[in-house]
């Protein structure tokens, strides 16, 4: 724990290099306060079919959700948030990409690994 979830757009494989992305959000988050290398979990999901926003840019986008064990203050969480965000924004080199991020918490009494 903590986990990495990407959904992308499948039509970014051709031209963008996600594993390259996944690789380096997972250094990205490593490197946060809090956080042991050993313990995160990084996934891509490619989605089929996309709309973002009215349509026009190509519908393509990147959605990062990082979900924690509680305990960590807003700050932080903002901090990793931001980190994973310019990270992604950084290898896709592309600003018509539309990038999100979230930080969710998982449900401590009922998460088990």
């Amino acid at each position: 724990m903590p986990h990495i979830i990407v959904e992308y757009t499948d039509t970014l494989s051709s031209s963008e290099d996600i594993p390259k992305l996944a690789f380096a959000l997972h250094e990205n988050l490593a490197m946060q306060e809090t956080v042991n290398v050993h313990a995160i979990k990084t996934r891509v999901i490619p989605v089929k079919y996309v709309v973002v926003g009215d349509s026009k840019e190509g519908d393509r986008m990147i959605h990062i959700t990082l979900k924690l064990l509680p305990g960590r203050d807003d700050g932080l969480k903002k901090t990793m948030a931001q980190g994973l965000f310019d990270t992604a924004r950084k290898i896709t080199h592309d600003d018509r990409i539309s990038i999100s991020v979230e930080v969710a918490e998982l449900h401590a009494e009922s998460y088990v690994q």
